[in-house]
């Protein structure tokens, strides 16, 4: 365990890497939101500089300057010091861990993607709850609110049948390799289709799938909020499960979390971990002549985990072109978080539906038939947005269009 003056020393190596320039103010959603250098990513790192040296005292408005950063990382993009600004962020949370709460609904996420036998309870009483009248009666009772779970129960997609995921799919075309599924803790229980979809696509471009068991939460939750020795267990538990080799990749279908495996301190497995769009392209997979015309408009948000972690935003756009007839368009550059930001969005639902309504504010102006996203949290973020508006449109992965119009 490191004493608490190395603590200190680490906070201010990273944050004197900062020159104070302000080029990142314009790409944080915050400060844009706010106009506060203190909701800036140099008004944050010039406070936890100030307390790491000594000069400011640890106070809530401190905490709150510092939570309240979605750690979209769009600052790192532009930084011209390359200053680590999400390890800075992440670094001074788990020194602060013991002053920080947690909601109910945070909590109840945190169980039920960390522990393998609370994901099993969460599925089974999902399908009551959505396969019954109990969701339509406890809405009108306003129970969600009444329990304080109101912002959790919002982002549940309609039910889907699920049947239990095999340890390995063969390649249904001419093997190219074999991959490692990356499913995550809720990928099966909130997007279900996008794994499916992930599958038949991945093998029909001469993938062999291994999809181990033993998988969990790739450790994101509980890093961003300081809990860095439960997030080292998960990524000890995921490198573990993924110790094949003959992986060619090891395969995401959520930026938050591949951009969370990415950074695992394990290179081996972390060099090999990339998003599925971006890994079909690299590989050269042409579906253009396999996929049915779609005579539709579709917008490409891109997360900030792919677009500023990952740098893999590319892949998608490339992948959804082969599609015959499609007309798209994706988000424009100018568009910043989504708001959902893993938990930020049941912790800070207010700068969350701020940011959501200036997203969905641009796409529905292209009258899309289709909204895609490469991150689950974003996808159910923004579906719910869109469902509270009142307006019917589908979100899905990339990945899930092109399955759908592929031809067997």
């Amino acid at each position: 365990m490191q004493s608490p003056h190395n603590n200190m020393n680490k906070l201010l190596t990273d944050a004197d890497l900062c020159v104070k320039c302000g080029l990142c103010l314009p790409h944080c959603p915050t400060y844009t939101k706010t106009q506060n250098e203190n909701e800036s990513p140099r008004g944050r790192i010039a406070l936890i500089q100030a307390w790491a040296g000594g000069h400011l005292a640890a106070s809530k408005k401190l905490l709150e300057h510092v939570d309240n950063c979605l750690l979209c990382r769009a600052c790192e993009r532009v930084c011209p010091a390359v200053m680590p600004y999400g390890r800075l962020i992440n670094n001074f949370r788990e020194q602060m861990a013991a002053d920080r709460g947690s909601t109910l609904a945070v909590s109840l996420l945190k169980t039920v993607s960390h522990s393998k036998a609370a994901g099993r309870l969460a599925q089974s009483g999902l399908k009551f709850y959505q396969t019954t009248r109990l969701q339509k009666a406890a809405r009108l009772l306003r129970l969600p609110s009444l329990l304080r779970l109101a912002k959790v129960e919002r982002l549940l997609p309609d039910y889907r049948e699920r049947q239990a995921l095999a340890a390995y799919y063969p390649a249904t075309a001419k093997i190219k390799g074999s991959v490692g599924l990356f499913t995550g803790c809720l990928g099966t229980l909130l997007d279900y289709e996008t794994v499916t979809s992930a599958i038949k696509v991945l093998t029909a471009a001469g993938f062999n799938v291994a999809i181990p068991a033993q998988q969990g939460c790739c450790g994101a939750l509980a890093l961003h909020a300081g809990d860095t020795e439960t997030a080292r267990q998960l990524a000890a538990g995921n490198c573990s499960a993924f110790a094949y080799n003959k992986l060619d990749a090891i395969v995401s279908i959520a930026s938050g979390c591949g951009s969370q495996l990415q950074e695992y301190q394990q290179a081996e497995f972390a060099g090999k971990v990339t998003d599925i769009s971006q890994f079909l392209i690299k590989s050269s997979c042409d579906f253009s002549a396999r996929l049915s015309p779609l005579a539709a408009s579709v917008c490409l948000h891109t997360p900030c985990s792919l677009k500023n972690v990952m740098r893999e935003e590319h892949g998608a756009l490339e992948l959804l072109q082969q599609t015959p007839g499609i007309k798209l368009t994706p988000l424009p550059v100018s568009v910043q978080c989504c708001g959902s930001a893993g938990s930020y969005m049941l912790d800070h639902p207010q700068m969350a539906e701020a940011l959501l309504g200036d997203l969905l504010a641009l796409a529905l102006e292209r009258q899309p038939e289709y909204l895609l996203s490469s991150n689950i949290g974003c996808a159910l973020h923004i579906a719910a947005g869109l469902r509270e508006r009142g307006i019917k449109l589908e979100v899905l992965h990339p990945i899930v269009l092109i399955a759908r119009q592929l031809r067997h």
